[in-house]
């Protein structure tokens, strides 16, 4: 760790550059490291709640502050969500406010945004990877103390994480007994690098939550290519480049533009997918037949068999597949397949 006189001047030094989709970036690490920013885990992740009373300005939920949710707009009527970002993000950055904005557009939903931007800041994603096993029991803590203030059974809780934010909601999962498990955690591209030799302890599995459910886009770079979950969705293969993935002008487009739009372009899918399943909940049928398009060789006639995203069943077991559009709207609904003739 850093002296704590450095510590507590330069650690406060951290930076957030803004714009659309924005990477956030920090000069210090902040983990368990020689050099590293020391973890404040109260303060450094922060739990944001959002409801159609407040869809734009948080209430903020501290674990082991009753009256923090007692002032809050959280209805225990209302089904409740969890999201948790990837690396360089911060909540509410892009793919959390449009994951919010697209559930309270649906209905009535307390829509809970897992701030932890300083532990997955740019560019220590090694760190950021040791974190995730620190911010997913912190994670599981909020579950436990929001099911005993009688807010939310965590049986009905669904925690959404997109790369690492996939990863520590395995990391929580891992934290709470049988009897604690969520309800169901949704998997957007979990993260890969550094993941894939770690075993079942060391990344999102089936046994996590009740229902696992992962969406695959870009397998064997930024995501898992193999199965995690209950059900795995491989839309468009679930490897990249993705439809509309092109590198074209690439050299005219900055930094933060470039790393999101073409580099991540196909790990950004699965959250993109996602948010548009909540407000189109048929709009992306699978099926467990792999033949996807009409050029991959196979014996199987593609039908819809599960649906991916928002309405996904918690009963589907297996892999199963399906085309997108290469720009919005991305779903395909059951036409364009070109397979069934």
């Amino acid at each position: 760790m850093l002296p704590w006189f450095l510590a507590s001047y330069l650690c406060r030094l951290w930076v957030v550059s803004r714009g659309n989709n924005p990477a956030h970036i920090s000069p210090f690490p902040t983990g368990n490291c020689t050099l590293c920013c020391p973890i404040q885990p109260d303060q450094d992740i922060q739990y944001q709640l959002y409801t159609r009373r407040n869809p734009t300005i948080p209430n903020i939920l501290a674990i082991n502050d009753a009256t923090t949710l007692q002032r809050s707009s959280f209805n225990r009527s209302n089904p409740t969500i969890f999201y948790i970002h990837g690396y360089s993000e911060r909540a509410p950055g892009l793919s959390a406010a449009t994951i919010r904005d697209a559930y309270l557009r649906r209905g009535e939903y307390n829509v809970v945004l897992v701030d932890w931007g300083k532990l997955s800041a740019l560019p220590w994603y090694i760190t950021a990877v040791g974190n995730t096993k620190i911010v997913g029991p912190h994670v599981a803590g909020m579950v436990r103390w929001l099911d005993a203030q009688g807010a939310v059974p965590a049986s009905r809780v669904h925690v959404i994480g997109f790369s690492l934010g996939a990863e520590v909601a395995g990391f929580m999962g891992k934290s709470l007994t049988r009897q604690q498990q969520v309800g169901r955690i949704t998997g957007l591209d979990a993260a890969f690098p550094l993941y894939m030799d770690t075993g079942t302890d060391g990344h999102l599995t089936s046994t996590d939550a009740n229902f696992v459910d992962v969406i695959h886009t870009d397998g064997g770079i930024f995501g898992f290519p193999s199965p995690l979950g209950h059900a795995d969705f491989y839309p468009n293969g679930g490897r990249p480049p993705q439809p509309g993935c092109a590198a074209e002008n690439i050299i005219f487009d900055g930094i933060t533009r470039v790393l999101n739009q073409y580099i991540a372009c196909g790990h950004n899918r699965a959250w993109q997918f996602y948010a548009e399943s909540i407000e189109d909940p048929n709009g992306f049928p699978a099926s467990r037949c792999a033949r996807w398009r009409p050029e991959i060789p196979g014996i199987c006639t593609w039908t819809p068999d599960a649906r991916m995203g928002f309405a996904a069943d918690n009963r589907a077991r297996g892999m199963f597949y399906l085309r997108t559009n290469a720009q919005p709207p991305f779903a395909r609904n059951t036409t364009g397949y070109g397979i069934r003739r």
